[in-house]
């Protein structure tokens, strides 16, 4: 049966009743209000309701039998969807049908709460590490090369298994890319994949923005494409907001504001009732007055210096937890206050320390001229401390704990899997960690931590890190220590002496 609240969603407050289900069937279609007492539509022309009066009347029965029917059809079709919902079969919007046999009962019902249901995309944008959309209700979904991961609590409660979340966005997607749908049953995974589907990363390989403009979903620059530096004002206002947040950064701010200066506000339209920061955000984009005055208040180096030092502050609290996780087994007390939400497992922390390199490296170029000292520090202390960490951070705990997950000692290791493991001549999606980021800056801005930089390739000569890592750290350090001298010339790469004996 149709909710009773159904048939009064045209109603408000003021309106009169219409006399008859008919009258109000037929208001609706014709796209204007019921008649009121009076006999009267909305425009008050009495010769026209004359006309149609006697037409009414004599239809009005079958009008009101009409009604009754439809309430029927509209029952049955509510029964059959509740069926549908029920069986081990559900079709979706997109057109395919999925097969859930065989998730387990959790995994089901959340397959059927994200197949069946509507989410909101804020906006989506291209990231080193893959792609992640922003959600209205705040949860954010990363689509990795390998892995899916959503910041809500369902899935932070049992991560590698989906939510309702990832479960909606990969049929969204799947259906952008599928000019019919497949022809048999999808077999469903717990982990949101589709079996006799191309895995989604492969599809959206440079054409998120395509995708975007199907969907109607807001695009946002990716981060080091290399599409011009600097922000938006809308990326300029979330800046200035958050700086005055003592551990929130820009990109985890309020993901639910989006605007752009396409679509304009008059001072009135920006007030969000009961939301200070939601309305400052619209102010900032849509007034000149205001975006100035922010800017004076919070000048872009002031914001630049806030922003690397919060990141270098949160990848100290994300590795000092870590390591009393690993002695004593104790996790972070504030878990959402924590950097990485409480991530505490060795490749969450690793996966973490990934995303802030590639942050302040997407920074130092959207921030420039600004910032660019304070990038330098945090970069160089992020490499010092998972230079420091060659070493199983499980020996001598006090809790007892033999490993995590039954990995073996180097898969544990924070600087084996972020250093040592890494060869980018054989696997060039390896990277550089952090000297990609520091070959960003100019060397003169790297003097300061020529000596420090040394200290550390001397330490991961000892510790064994690859030859093409040894060799472009060298080459950071000649240059550092060139531009200390009055120069400002890069030694190549292969000019280092990384063959040179390491200690035992």
């Amino acid at each position: 049966m149709s909710a009773p609240t159904k048939q009064f969603h045209r109603l408000s407050i003021g309106q009169n009743m219409p006399d008859t289900r008919a009258q109000h069937a037929r208001a609706a279609r014709a796209g204007r209000d019921p008649p009121d007492e009076s006999g009267r539509g909305d425009d008050g022309d009495d010769s026209s309701l004359a006309e149609s009066s006697s037409e009414e009347d004599e239809n009005e029965e079958e009008g009101e039998e009409g009604d009754d029917d439809q309430d029927a059809d509209d029952s049955d079709d509510e029964d059959s969807d509740d069926e549908s919902t029920n069986a081990s079969t559900i079709r979706t919007r997109s057109g395919i049908t999925y097969d859930l046999t065989h998730l387990d009962s959790e995994s089901e019902a959340k397959a059927l709460v994200g197949l069946t249901g509507q989410f909101d995309v804020v906006n989506c944008r291209a990231v080193r590490s893959g792609y992640d959309f922003q959600l209205l209700d705040r949860p954010r979904v990363h689509v990795g090369r390998d892995s899916l991961s959503c910041t809500c609590s369902t899935f932070q409660s049992r991560p590698g298994e989906a939510c309702q979340h990832i479960f909606w966005l990969l049929d969204q997607l799947h259906g952008c890319f599928l000019a019919k749908p497949p022809p048999t049953e999808v077999v469903l995974a717990r982990d949101g994949r589709a079996r006799v589907l191309p895995p989604i990363e492969g599809l959206l390989d440079g054409q998120l923005e395509a995708v975007a403009d199907r969907l109607d979903w807001q695009y946002l620059r990716a981060e080091g494409d290399g599409r011009g530096a600097g922000m938006t004002r809308a990326e300029k206002v979330r800046d200035i907001l958050s700086a005055f947040s003592p551990v929130t950064l820009p990109e985890d701010f309020r993901g639910d504001l989006a605007e752009t200066t396409t679509q304009t506000r008059t001072a009135e339209q920006c007030v969000v009732q009961g939301d200070f920061e939601a309305t400052m955000f619209r102010l900032g984009v849509h007034d000149d007055g205001v975006f100035s005055s922010l800017c004076k208040a919070m000048p872009a180096g002031a914001c630049a210096a806030i922003y690397f030092d919060k990141v270098q502050e949160q990848s100290r609290r994300l590795l000092a937890d870590f390591d009393r996780y690993c002695a004593t087994g104790e996790r972070p007390a504030d878990a959402a206050a924590s950097p990485g939400g409480g991530a505490v497992e060795v490749r969450e922390v690793v996966a973490q320390l990934g995303r802030s390199v590639t942050h302040i490296r997407a920074n130092i170029a959207a921030r420039a001229p600004h910032g660019s000292e304070g990038a330098a520090k945090a970069l160089v202390s992020i490499l010092e401390a998972v230079a420091a960490r060659n070493k199983d951070p499980l020996d001598g705990n006090r809790w007892g704990r033999v490993s995590f997950h039954g990995e073996d000692e180097d898969q544990r290791n924070v600087f084996y899997l972020l250093i040592g493991a890494a060869d980018p001549d054989t696997d060039p999606d390896s990277g550089f960690f952090v000297l990609d980021a520091l070959e960003a800056l100019p060397p003169a801005d790297l003097r300061q931590f020529a000596e420090k930089l040394r200290d550390i390739l001397r330490r991961i000569e000892v510790n064994r890190a690859p030859k093409p890592y040894l060799l472009r750290l060298g080459a950071l350090v000649r240059a550092a220590e060139a531009a200390g001298a009055g120069g400002q010339k890069r030694p190549a790469a292969g000019n280092n002496g990384g063959n040179s004996k390491r200690s035992r």
